[in-house]
């Protein structure tokens, strides 16, 4: 049995409180507003805590134990089953992931990253216009999904006129990975002949061809099942939008392989074509998936991320005013709003050996939830973690991971955050909330489905 190196502090177990005071469950922590005390007493009562009903589930809560798993993706791997290759980058280990990853960041280099700043600036400020000049209204469809949006949209080639499609899309990407059963709804498991998948393959195939057609479904499918994901009636719509979205995809791939345009997608493509060596670093479908990857985080994160820190504005009048009064204090008021209120709150991992932590045994093939949002506020890696401090600095906060599989689109959000913050603080002179907005009810995630909001012109 293998033993890592993480970090060994005082009480540590699987233990619980006792039933006058019981730990919060997963489901619970989910659901809470502001669970940033559920998750103190796990890092500070049960720093391995074995959930109720979670089989062969372990949950880390403390800065230096999930920091250490990110980076250790040997151990901890991101594919939740041994016995299947996903589909997507974001899932997979060693050459596989290191492959598609020299492919993808070829998308986020700086030089990539700062040719779209102009783009973002400009539909930041638009739709914001357009907000003032109504009064307010909800800022989530139209002024936080719209910058990341725009932003995928100039990524994947795809026309100003098909962006809100491309919202869409995203939307319904989300729920086919996050959308859970409705009180009293039914839900039936991802089989292998649902009416939904023989739906899916008629149209994809038909856009697509037999071959790849058949091939992207079966990769898209099986996660799903490997995933144990119920098929909801939303995650049948999402089900649809998906194939609708990869199969124009999949046409704006071919039009530019015949004419390249110059940008990031040709890069790309240019990874599907064989080398000196007769091989290519990327298959077509491989291509088509990290597209869905993409406009699933992109868009999502970005404006989880927007609408968390909007949130914070309105609700802290002092910090607006000072953030107006001091912009060149926006880029640290970004990066403690993505510590504080991370989009991702907890990720994955599946152990791929038995392993020793703190004294307890994590068997082979167990899974590991990581706690992002529960570490980032850790004391004892943070001075007053709860408070939002301007003046400190470097955070090294976990939001978008670390090692390996550390997210590649960091930069990209950072660099839409402060660009978006400082034209909202720019251009209104007040921001309040109309009323109490509610948190979104995607397992992992922390975000609001709508945030309305009074704006005043600056």
């Amino acid at each position: 049995m293998a033993s890592i190196p993480i970090a060994s502090q005082g009480g540590y177990g699987m233990q619980e409180s006792p039933m006058t005071n019981p730990l919060p469950t997963l489901e619970e922590l989910a659901r809470e507003e502001e669970p940033w005390a559920g998750y103190a007493r796990l890092r500070d009562e049960a720093p391995i805590y074995r959930p109720p009903a979670w089989d062969r589930t372990f949950v880390l809560s403390r800065y230096d134990d999930v920091r250490a798993v990110l980076a250790d993706s040997v151990t901890f791997s991101s594919s939740m089953s041994p016995n299947v290759t996903p589909a997507m980058m974001v899932h997979r280990d060693g050459e596989p992931h290191d492959r598609l990853r020299r492919v993808m960041a070829a998308a986020f280099t700086p030089r990539a990253i700062e040719v779209l700043a102009p783009g973002i600036e400009r539909v930041a400020a638009s739709s914001l216009d357009a907000l003032i000049e109504r009064g307010g209204g909800d800022l989530v469809p139209a002024w936080c999904q719209a910058i990341p949006v725009s932003a995928i949209a100039e990524i994947l080639s795809v026309p100003p006129e098909r962006q809100p499609d491309l919202r869409r899309w995203a939307l319904d990407l989300l729920s086919v990975f996050f959308a859970q059963p409705e009180p009293g709804e039914q839900a039936a498991p991802f089989g292998r002949r649902t009416w939904v998948q023989a739906e899916c393959a008629v149209r994809i195939c038909a856009a697509m061809g037999p071959r790849l057609g058949g091939e992207l479904l079966g990769l898209i499918f099986r996660g799903a099942k490997q995933r144990g994901a119920a098929l909801t009636p939303r995650r049948l719509d999402g089900c649809r939008g998906l194939v609708e979205f990869v199969a124009f995809l999949n046409g704006i791939v071919r039009q530019q392989r015949r004419a390249p345009r110059g940008n990031v997608l040709d890069m790309l493509i240019e990874a599907m074509e064989p080398g000196e060596d007769g091989v290519s670093q990327a298959s077509e479908v491989e291509i088509l998936l990290q597209g869905l990857a993409l406009i699933v985080a992109g868009v999502d994160t970005t404006a989880t991320f927007l609408g968390n820190g909007v949130r914070v504005l309105c609700e802290r009048p002092e910090l607006y005013a000072e953030l107006r009064a001091n912009p060149d204090s926006i880029d640290a008021f970004a990066s403690e709003v993505l510590r504080l209120w991370s989009p991702v709150q907890w990720t994955d991992r599946r152990a791929t050996r038995a392993v020793e932590i703190h004294g307890q045994t994590i068997p082979t093939n167990a899974q590991l939830k990581l706690f992002i949002g529960a570490a980032n506020r850790d004391p004892d890696q943070y001075e007053a973690a709860d408070e939002l401090r301007l003046d400190r600095g470097e955070t090294g906060d976990l939001s978008f991971a670390v090692g390996p599989h550390a997210c590649i689109g960091r930069n990209l959000a950072l660099l839409e955050g402060r660009r978006a913050f400082r034209i909202l603080l720019a251009r209104t002179s007040g921001i309040h909330l109309e009323e109490r907005p509610q948190r979104t009810l995607h397992p992992g995630t922390y975000g609001f489905e709508e945030l309305r909001v009074k704006l005043e012109r600056a």
